[in-house]
């Protein structure tokens, strides 16, 4: 019997503990992540530390799904490539300082400006920060639907998507929802190979779901 599709919602602040333990969770052995933290001791510890700034500010700024068992979410920022964020990330910067110490915030820091320099600019956009799963219950389905609950609010108003995927095989979960190499990859100093990803909105019925 296939499961049921999990209840997808707009999440708020009284989600954001929540939502911080799930993407915590989920990230472990994602690789930019243990980039950023490779001490196997520190990265459980400080892993909340990290993911709690991006849910904070996304809940104010952007766009948060989360399922309502609390199982999966998806953190989306709106990008508007006719306005200049420059120096918008400085209360950001100084929580992960915060968080994780000076010497983890700033292998974050390295990433993002690599991130940065490749983020595409020439039209405004949804942005996926993260999407994660608990463990227990990965590859059944949850990310997928947390993701489309925000694809197909996209598709109705006819805007694209982007996203930087943290392994080949997520960037071939991505490209069953829609997504396509975009630009040059991007290889962290030492690290792992980061994907990015461009989708333009289209039909959502069309789109072969994966199950991640």
């Amino acid at each position: 019997m296939t499961p049921a599709r999990p209840v997808v919602r707009h999440a708020d602040g009284t989600d954001a503990e929540a939502i911080t333990q799930i993407l915590a969770r989920a990230f472990q052995t994602d690789p930019p992540l243990m980039w950023i933290l490779p001490d196997a001791d520190d990265r459980p510890r400080l892993s909340p530390a990290f993911f709690r700034p991006f849910v904070n500010l996304v809940l104010a700024d952007g766009q948060v799904y989360v399922t309502d068992d609390h199982t999966g979410a998806a953190l989306w920022l709106d990008v508007d490539v006719s306005v200049d964020s420059a120096g918008d990330n400085a209360e950001l910067q100084q929580a992960l300082i915060d968080g994780l110490g000076a010497d983890y915030a700033k292998r974050f820091f390295t990433l993002a400006e690599l991130f940065d320099a490749e983020h595409p600019a020439h039209e405004s956009h949804a942005y996926l920060l993260f999407v994660g799963v608990v463990p227990e219950v990965q590859d059944q389905g949850i990310g997928t639907a947390v993701l489309l609950e925000r694809l197909g609010e996209l598709d109705r108003i006819h805007r694209s998507a982007y996203l930087e995927a943290s392994s080949e095989r997520n960037a071939a979960l991505y490209t069953r929802l829609g997504f396509a190499p975009i630009g040059e990859s991007v290889a962290l100093p030492d690290g792992p190979t980061i994907y990015p990803m461009w989708r333009a909105p289209f039909a959502a019925e069309t789109a072969t779901r994966a199950s991640f």
